[in-house]
């Protein structure tokens, strides 16, 4: 299947590639130009409305920063692509000549550039999808999703997919793991009875957390938001030594010993 995704991704950058040379140097090198600073529009725009989203979206703490930074970003490139549409000329306006051709190739370059920052970010987004599916394998197109994860991380392909990826590659399996353990009961057991798990449950800090009265009731109410946002959890998560151990607990092999469908073996103390 690889050999397909190859193919695909180089009819899309022939696309881009055309697109570019048509659109002309400025306006696809303003829409490019949008793309990477769009990101960073939408990160700033979620950072300064947070005290009003966390409050007006009815979704887990920081679901509501992201919505909104997401639509801050697409706001702004549909806007800047946009401005660029209506202040610059396409190559086929240009007069035939050094000019048009300095406007199609460089736009066929930004063309190139852009094309290859949305295969970037493809990469990322399919095996970030393919993970949790390997995860679920319920819906329908569960199959379809790990078979291009699969794809991507095979052979010579994933390789590539490695070098050029921003997240690193044991993120997709834990995440993966993860979600195995939280959807089995059995599992979740084996995960809070591994020693190293007991270990850091038993912490001062974390049993006050787990018995604080407002941290108790909105987990039982349901109330994540409440739950995120509460003063106590913040309070634990600064803590020096709790950081501390997050950073030693060795969440892998707590969810390879969960995952474990036979009756793991007493694990020693760490």
């Amino acid at each position: 299947m690889s050999g397909w995704l190859w193919l695909v991704a180089g009819l899309y950058l022939l696309f881009e590639i055309w697109r570019g040379w048509r659109r002309g140097v400025v306006r696809h090198g303003v829409s490019v130009v949008a793309l990477l600073t769009a990101g960073g529009i939408g990160w700033i725009f979620a950072w300064m409305t947070g005290f009003v989203s966390d409050r007006i979206v009815p979704l887990p703490y920081p679901a509501g920063r992201l919505l909104f930074g997401l639509v801050a970003a697409i706001a702004f490139y549909a806007a800047a692509v946009a401005v660029s549409s209506l202040l610059f000329c396409k190559t086929s306006q240009k007069p035939p000549g050094p000019v048009r051709l300095f406007y199609g190739m460089g736009g066929a370059f930004f063309g190139l550039i852009f094309g290859l920052m949305m295969l970037w970010g493809g990469v990322t987004i399919f095996r970030m999808l393919g993970a949790v599916a390997e995860a679920r394998q319920a819906a329908p197109g569960d199959a379809e999703l790990v078979a291009v994860k699969e794809s991507l991380e095979e052979g010579t392909t994933g390789d590539i997919v490695d070098r050029v990826d921003i997240v690193p590659s044991d993120v997709y399996g834990l995440i993966t793991k993860l979600l195995r353990v939280t959807q089995s009961p059995e599992a979740t057991a084996r995960f809070f009875a591994y020693p190293q798990t007991q270990q850091l449950l038993s912490q001062s800090k974390i049993v006050e957390l787990f018995t604080d009265p407002a941290v108790v009731g909105a987990a039982s109410e349901g109330n994540y938001l409440s739950l995120l946002t509460s003063p106590k959890l913040a309070e634990v998560a600064s803590d020096p030594s709790v950081q501390e151990m997050f950073k030693t607990f060795e969440l892998e092999k707590a969810l390879d010993y969960a995952l474990q469908e036979s009756a793991p073996s007493p694990v020693p103390m760490p």
